[in-house]
This record gives structure tokens, C-alpha cells and sequence, in this order.
């Protein structure tokens, strides 16, 4: 196993993987002398990191989990709470769940509206009101 050292860091060639998203994807990047391999898509703390960048699968992933979130929470979203109490949960336990790793998504249009029909899905479930 060969290990470069860079400064204070140390770096395991054979586990370091890399991801182009740009335009020059034929680009190798040598780590001593060690060439790092190119992959399509990681998985980064949970999150599938691809080389087109597409997030739209991410957010979906994510929507799911939340959703399950806010079932097995019904009887706590439910109760008889005030409604800034209800918004604070939903802020604090779903809408963390929902954005976890955000910061790695394109903010594109379609995202942002993916984003805000969820909110209004978590809304509505919350307010009780139909949707029709």
C-alpha cells in the first residue's frame, strides 16, 4: 500500500477515487506516482455524488425519508399543540432530515420547486387541509 504524504495529511492512493464533472473527464490525477481511479459516482455521508451532477434522484431520496419521518411523527403532529409549536417541529426534526447534505445539490429550478412542493405537502398534513 503506498501513502503520500502532503503536508500534515495523509493520503491512501488505493482507497482515493475522483469524479469529473466538467468538461475534460479524460483528465488523470497522479498522487505520487499512483494514478487515482475515476469513478461515475460515490457515495459521500449518504449522499450518491454523480459526474453529471444531477440531483434530482438525491432529492428524491431524501423527500422519502423525510416523509417516512413525518408518519411515524403523525401522533406528535397531531396532538393538541399550538401551531408555532407544530412549525418548530417540523423545522427541527423533518426539515433537517429533508436538507441533510443540501449543500452538495445544484440549486436549479426544478429543485428549488421540488423543495417547495415538499414544504407544502408538510403543510398541508400538518393544517389538516385537503387537497382538493
Amino acid at each position: 500500500m503506498q501513502r503520500v504524504w502532503h503536508g500534515l495529511m495523509e493520503i491512501n492512493a488505493k482507497k482515493t477515487k475522483t469524479v469529473h464533472n466538467g468538461r475534460n473527464t479524460n483528465a488523470l490525477i497522479t498522487v505520487g506516482n499512483s494514478v487515482l481511479e475515476q469513478v461515475s459516482k460515490y457515495s459521500y455521508l449518504g449522499h450518491m455524488i454523480t459526474a453529471d451532477s444531477a440531483t434530482l434522484k438525491e432529492v428524491q431520496i431524501r423527500t422519502e425519508k423525510t416523509m417516512r419521518t413525518f408518519w411515524e411523527n403523525k401522533d406528535l403532529l397531531r396532538r393538541n399543540i399550538g401551531l408555532n409549536t407544530k412549525k418548530r417541529i417540523l423545522a427541527c426534526y423533518l426539515f433537517s432530515v429533508f436538507n441533510y447534505g443540501c449543500e452538495a445539490w445544484n440549486d436549479s429550478k426544478t429543485v428549488q420547486k421540488k423543495k417547495q412542493t415538499f414544504e407544502m405537502w408538510c403543510y398541508r398534513r400538518l393544517l389538516k387541509v385537503p387537497w382538493t
